[in-house]
């Protein structure tokens, strides 16, 4: 199969979608990550993706999962002497290549963002469910429980956020870098929402701990009802859900209609 006619099978209009990879071609049609022939909106089915797809964060290993229908022309074959086709190929990278080849590998072994990300919010979720908490036990009618102890839960949900939002800062940074990595600084609408949310978050959980330290140090008779800071909180974890389940897309796609 030539190039040009590996672009026929684009994967729209009921036609399967092949891809070209190092010399042969490969039928990806029952893949959920390629409706459409396209895939995470930058990618198409159709075309010879040899280079992309090793700089991308899987690699071939996935490819190797499904059937290899052709052998594509003027492709590479997948086993090549590098040493009778360019001697000493190692030595034509520059030290900047070698340097982003390195820091590419470590973060695909690493992955920071997720570990990080995954630290403010559950934190976040936790300030929440505290200050739920504080304010059932506000509504028990026992006195020992609406001064001391519902103060206390709602401190230590404020001392939550804080963390949280020092959480953050470090989330959005590594999120960038794998938004610059993973992607090479593409978004698509999945991830033009996460990094929406993410700005948002970072503002509305700014305030919410500065709310909610100032309403549990301040004020003598605390009641959590009428917080300003349990809005926040709910408001917090609004958006902490919305950016996990956006960063589910990413990992887990819809599956085709």
């Amino acid at each position: 199969m030539t190039k040009e006619q590996l672009k026929e099978f684009n994967g729209k209009n009921g036609k399967p979608a092949y891809i070209g990879y190092k010399g042969k071609v490969y039928d990806i049609s029952k893949s959920d990550f390629w409706s459409g022939g396209e895939h995470m909106g930058r990618f198409k089915a159709g075309e010879d993706l040899t280079d992309s797809i090793d700089m991308s964060p899987h690699g071939e290993k996935n490819i190797f999962r499904f059937e290899a229908v052709d052998t594509l022309e003027d492709g590479t074959a997948q086993e090549t002497n590098t040493e009778t086709v360019v001697p000493n190929s190692e030595n034509l990278l520059s030290d900047m290549d070698k340097k982003m080849i390195a820091k590419r590998q470590w973060y695909k072994r690493n992955h920071p963002h997720p570990k990080i990300i995954h630290f403010s919010i559950g934190m976040f979720g936790l300030a929440f469910f505290l200050q739920i908490l504080s304010i059932i036990l506000y509504l028990i009618d026992y006195r020992i429980y609406k001064v001391p102890t519902t103060l206390f839960i709602s401190s230590f949900s404020v001392l939550t956020t804080i963390f949280a939002v020092l959480f953050t800062l470090p989330a959005i940074a590594s999120g960038a870098l794998s938004f610059y990595i993973n992607y090479n600084g593409f978004a698509n609408s999945i991830l033009k929402k996460k990094i929406a949310g993410s700005i948002i978050l970072l503002i509305v959980s700014v305030i919410a701990a500065f709310v909610g330290y100032r309403e549990v140090v301040s004020v003598i008779r605390y009641n959590p009802i009428f917080s300003f800071y349990t809005v926040l909180s709910l408001v917090n974890f609004i958006i902490v859900t919305f950016i996990a389940s956006n960063g589910g897309k990413l990992t887990w796609p819809q599956d085709k209609k």
